[in-house]
């Protein structure tokens, strides 16, 4: 054997001894700097919540941040994805099919911005929040008719930057809306879905108000100029027209006072807004507004309830009421529910 060929065989068996021990080392490095428990946590995220985990949005949602993830969802109907590193604050809750923690949806003190593109769902972000880096959405999917439907939310704390950002609303929203798609496909939900959530709004806070001429959304048309004039209504606070399990309208006086308030609510929203109505009823406190439709919807959205409230029904008697026309007040209802109604494939509204 040539000096030259036994020179390369010793060379090219010490180099793969090299790169054998050095795979062994850096695998090694990996294992006990915590890499491999990392990576299997991340990987777990495609199998988590019973497979209907949007694992793919959620990375995108919590960009560089090491996960861990419940498997299945519990019999509460909840699913978690937190932050691995215990010193960081950044999580996902999902709800699925549960109905009780729908009031810390509705108890915002704001209108939520509805979903639009085609889903019954809406996002809550107060911009002028401290907690900007924490989000609500809700979704709910109609399984086709007389068949019910499925109600999901995702409540988000991004640990760091805030959903402000556009894109960080836009990435919740998918992590919702691809991840109830998939639990209805797999819970045998016919529900339609819509497209690709974009240019996700935000809530409208008691500071948005606007000229009443100006309504283009939910308080669009309720009143013609003549009216508004003596009911002293100046200003409006709406949400866009899109279906959403809430939908808000208030006319306000000048500054964005509060004179009237419209109310259209669907599904789990619906049966409380009856309930808290059956109480006021029942009462009998003077002032309490007798002003109320009803309407049945296809699928999720149930009994819907239409209403309307003046500074009557405040708490405070103290307060001074506006001057209620009252014909006016019920055809202006009349509208309001009819057109709501109407985006939601509901039947025509009837008194309450």
């Amino acid at each position: 054997m040539s000096d030259v060929l036994w020179w390369r065989r010793r060379w090219v068996r010490r180099t793969a001894t090299w790169t054998v021990t050095a795979a062994v080392l850096a695998g090694g490095l990996f294992w006990v700097s915590g890499g491999y428990d990392s990576w299997r946590e991340d990987r777990a995220l495609d199998s988590a919540c019973d497979n209907d985990l949007a694992a793919g949005a959620v990375r995108e949602l919590f960009d560089g941040i090491s996960l861990t993830s419940s498997d299945r969802w519990t019999d509460r109907g909840h699913c978690t994805v937190s932050a691995a590193d215990d010193d960081t604050d950044a999580g996902l809750v999902l709800w699925s099919g549960r109905t009780e923690h729908m009031t810390n949806l509705e108890n915002s003190g704001g209108f939520d911005a509805p979903l639009g593109h085609g889903w019954t769902g809406s996002f809550r972000f107060n911009p002028d929040s401290e907690d900007t880096d924490e989000a609500g959405a809700v979704l709910v999917l109609s399984c086709g008719k007389g068949s019910g439907g499925q109600l999901m939310t995702a409540e988000a704390d991004l640990g760091r930057g805030g959903f402000d950002d556009p894109v960080a609303r836009e990435r919740l929203v998918a992590v919702l809306t691809e991840t109830a798609s998939a639990y209805a496909r797999r819970t045998g939900c016919e529900a339609s879905v819509g497209g690709r959530v974009k240019e996700v709004g935000v809530s409208t806070t008691r500071a948005d108000y606007k000229p009443v001429t100006a309504a283009t959304g939910s308080c669009a048309g309720l009143l013609d100029g003549k009216t508004a004039a003596r009911w002293g209504v100046r200003t409006v606070r709406e949400i866009a027209g899109d279906p959403a399990p809430v939908e808000n309208c208030v006319l306000g006086g000048l500054r964005g006072a509060f004179l009237y308030g419209f109310t259209a609510s669907y599904g789990p929203s619906a049966r409380y807004a009856h309930l808290r109505l059956d109480e006021r009823r029942d009462s009998r406190r003077p002032g309490t507004s007798a002003y109320a439709l009803a309407a049945g919807c296809p699928g999720a959205g149930g009994t819907a309830l239409f209403e309307v409230e003046t500074l009557l029904d405040e708490d405070d008697p103290e307060l001074a009421a506006p001057v209620v026309d009252h014909k006016g007040l019920r055809a202006a209802l009349q509208r309001f529910a009819e057109r709501s109604a109407k985006q939601h494939g509901c039947e025509a509204p009837r008194p309450a």
